[in-house]
């Protein structure tokens, strides 16, 4: 039998909240699927909620105006930067492929052949707290010596895909944005100059508050969640290629937390092998 707090608990409506990594329309299609089968087994309402803004969502999250959230990998270091314990509740896996990457994308007829050309020409990057448009393409120019101050100018665009039109259209010289995202403008005049290193998967994360009960239910059900027989719809409206998604711990995003924040800590493999 419930308690009468693990009762209040099992009612209270959930907040789920998505970082706007895509515009909210389509990010909003894609997490429905999720959200109404989270519903359907906890018994309560969840509502889903697109950040304005990546600190937004890392605001949100550390104040409690979200029960859990997704988000950006570089998001979750910078949450979990002083205060370690939000409860992990998973990452998603793509056919046992646990890593994504980015690009610094250019267009295909621009005569730009290395990071090192960049000097002096105009970039676009996404929000300034996005993990594949902003945080990782900035410290690739910087570990082959490009500075900001060594381009003629750079912006931080909202999203992924804005970066990719930007640079379609000649707005500026080179972007940083998501694999997904440059596959679907590649047919369109894009190409990559340089891909970025593999970096752990976007996690599943419970803010500080949410009881050690639904923590545990959302744990399950989303770690268990491959093995339902409508899995795949819900999986693959979250990202194409997503099989599952996997238990996840905090040292998982380790090498992440030190390649962009690389004055913080001592040099890794993962900065090593991506020195150009």
């Amino acid at each position: 039998m419930s308690s009468p707090l693990q009762a209040e608990d099992e009612k209270k409506a959930l907040i789920f909240g998505v970082h706007s990594y895509l515009p909210a329309t389509i990010l909003l299609e894609r997490f429905s699927p999720l959200t109404k089968y989270l519903e359907q087994q906890m018994g309560i309402d969840i509502h889903l909620r697109v950040s304005s803004n990546y600190q937004d969502h890392i605001d949100s999250i550390s104040h409690n105006k979200y029960d859990f959230a997704y988000m950006g990998p570089a998001s979750y270091v910078k949450l979990t930067s002083k205060v370690k314990d939000y409860p992990l509740l998973g990452r998603l896996s793509f056919s046992g492929k646990n890593t994504l990457r980015g690009a610094i994308i250019i267009r295909q007829n621009s005569p730009i052949s290395s990071l090192k050309e960049l000097k002096g020409k105009s970039f676009a990057f996404g929000d300034p707290e996005s993990t594949l448009s902003s945080k990782v393409p900035l410290r690739m120019l910087e570990n082959i010596g490009v500075k900001l101050t060594d381009l003629k100018l750079h912006a931080h665009l909202k999203n992924h895909h804005n970066v990719a039109l930007a640079v379609l259209m000649g707005k500026y010289d080179a972007g940083g944005i998501k694999e997904e995202v440059f596959l679907k403008y590649q047919s369109r005049g894009l190409k990559v100059l340089q891909w970025s290193p593999e970096i752990p998967t976007h996690p599943f994360v419970a803010c500080r508050s949410m009881s050690k009960l639904q923590v545990h239910q959302l744990k399950t059900l989303l770690q268990g969640l491959h093995l339902q027989h409508d899995a795949d719809k819900i999986l693959q409206h979250i990202k194409k290629g997503t099989t599952a998604i996997i238990p996840a711990q905090i040292e998982d995003y380790e090498q992440l937390r030190q390649f962009i924040a690389p004055e913080k800590a001592p040099e890794t493999e993962l900065q090593a092998e991506h020195k150009y």
